[in-house]
Parts: structure tokens; sequence; C-alpha cells
């Protein structure tokens, strides 16, 4: 926390104000350090009670009067020009509404050491616009919560339901997003990859979001068809292949049967495989799909969207 609160006084842009959360009542640690400050640009904020994760980054996307905000997390932090150069790109622009720059991305050793990878999460270092639909968006998401800017105006609008995943936060919350979303190719941020997280290690969970994810993208598509087939042709060459997650957006959600005659043998024989290492963990995927079934409208709604934004920009 220490490190991401002194890479924001070492801001080159002064007049900013940040609220401080913590989301941990017992914990004195963050108000006794805040209040050694002395800086009236700091607004503490001590939770009564534990809300999770996900109901804290929430509270960035309540809305307020400030015309950019973004979220520091206590294990990230910012070079000095953040603010001067994400602003400056939302200035220079009216029709970007959500932005954010590249990370350089640093690992956690024991003993509070730091290694820095020299590796970005964007290698080619490229700004660049992104237009609804990037065949990634189907399973993933483009933006990272650490490195982003959003118009306090549209922030109300990518709230996010409070039962989701939050090792899918991004994910989620990306597909309320308006587009075109702008990523700053110059590192101005830092991702920590820590020895300990707040996210959860259940693959599972993970896996039936990701299904839900991939579900509504394509219900949602003027083209069905057309999307499943591109969708499925580009995930083919990632590593790993996502192939079980195509299969099962079938039987649990899409329930096609047409679908079917778009996977190839390989496509089979990858699945099988997934099946005797994972199957017994079917009626768990299809219990989280049933229970979250808030998370599934949220996303086809957004989702819908965010295909009719597309449709009105294509006319245009």
């Amino acid at each position: 926390m220490t490190r991401a609160v002194k890479s924001l006084l070492n801001q080159t842009v002064t007049g900013w104000v940040c609220e401080v959360h913590n989301d941990c009542p017992e914990d004195p640690f963050p108000a006794a350090f805040i209040s050694s400050l002395n800086d009236h640009r700091f607004i503490m904020k001590n939770h009564a009670k534990n809300l999770g994760a996900v109901a804290s980054f929430n509270l960035a996307f309540a809305g307020c009067d400030e015309p950019y905000v973004s979220i520091l997390e206590d294990d990230n932090w910012w070079e000095p020009d953040f603010l001067k150069e994400m602003t400056a790109v939302m200035d220079n622009d009216a029709n970007i509404k959500v932005s954010w720059c590249n990370m350089v991305l640093w690992h956690e050793e024991p003993g509070n050491l730091w290694t820095n990878t020299h590796k970005t999460i964007w290698p080619d270092g490229q700004s660049q616009y992104f237009w609804w639909p990037q065949h990634r968006q189907a399973i993933s998401a483009l933006h990272s919560n650490g490195a982003m800017l959003y118009r306090g105006e549209h922030a109300s609008a990518y709230l996010v339901p409070q039962s989701i995943l939050f090792n899918a936060v991004e994910l989620i919350r990306e597909r309320s997003f308006e587009h075109p979303i702008y990523l700053h190719g110059k590192p101005l941020a830092n991702f920590a990859v820590t020895l300990a997280t707040a996210r959860d290690n259940d693959r599972y969970s993970w896996i039936a979001t990701q299904v839900m994810l991939l579900a509504s993208f394509i219900t949602a598509s003027p083209d069905k068809t057309k999307t499943m087939k591109k969708s499925l042709a580009y995930h083919r060459l990632q590593r790993p292949v996502p192939t079980a997650t195509f299969f099962l957006a079938n039987i649990f959600i899409l329930k096609d049967n047409r679908i079917y005659k778009y996977f190839t043998i390989a496509d089979w024989l990858l699945f099988g495989k997934w099946l005797l290492g994972n199957g017994r963990q079917l009626n768990y995927i299809k219990q989280y799909i049933a229970l979250h079934s808030d998370t599934y409208q949220f996303l086809l709604r957004q989702t819908g969207l965010r295909y009719r934004e597309a449709e009105q920009h294509a006319q245009n």
C-alpha cells in the first residue's frame, strides 16, 4: 500500500483527490498511514464490515463529480506521468470513455523482494483503439483495472453484480464499456504478481464464468454462426487451447446441436482428454451457472448493447 500511495504522491499532476478504502476493519495501518501524511487530498474510508473484493471495487463506479476516475490497487503503482498522460488521452478524444496504459510486470519474491521482469502486458507497445467485438473478448478482457482511466459521469454504467467471481471482474466489467476503448501503449503503470492474492483458486468457477462469457458473446451477436466459427478459429491458435469452453457453452447454455459440426476431430480429441481429467466436475459447473444467472443476464444484456453500438458505428 505504501508504495502505491507514494506513486500517487509523486504524480506530476497534483490536483487529484484520493479515497482510500480499507476493507479490513481490524487493520488500523491504512488509517494511521494516511493520517501521518497530513495531506488533505486523501479521504480515508474505513469499512464498518468487510464488503469483499467485488463490492469494494464497485465503490469506484458509484459515480462522482470528478471528470476522470482511476483505481490504484494497493499492490500496484504508477509512474510519475501516469495521470498527466492518461488525462491528455481522454482530453484529446471525447469519444473515448475508457482508456488504460501498458503495464510492466513485477514478481514478488520471499523477503519482500521484487523482481522486474522487464516484460509488459502489451509487448509491442503500440497505442490503439479497440472496437467491439474483438475475438479475445469472447472469454477474456483487454483492459487492466490498475492502469485505467474512465469518465466520472459514466462510472455508474460500469457497476457489476456483486455475486460475480472476483477473478473475472475485469472480463465481466469490460462488457459494460462503450467502445471504442483505448490502449496507451506506453508503460506508465506497474503490475505486481504477488505471492498471496484475494482471487479464488477454484478453477471450475473460473471455467463456468468463461462459459457464460462465451455463450453471451455468441448469443447476443447478430450472426451467431459466424461469431461461433470465427471465435473458435481464433481460440484454436491460443495456448492453452480453450476448446472445452466452447463445448461446455453449447452443452449448458447454447444447446444448439448444429454447432457440433463446426468442431474438428482435433477439437473432439481435446475435449475428450479434458473430460477424462475433469468430467466429474460437470455437475458443479452446471450448478454454478444456474446459481449465477444474474451474472449471465448481465453479460447478455451488456454484450447486446455492445453489438448494437457496433452496428450503429458501422452505419455512420
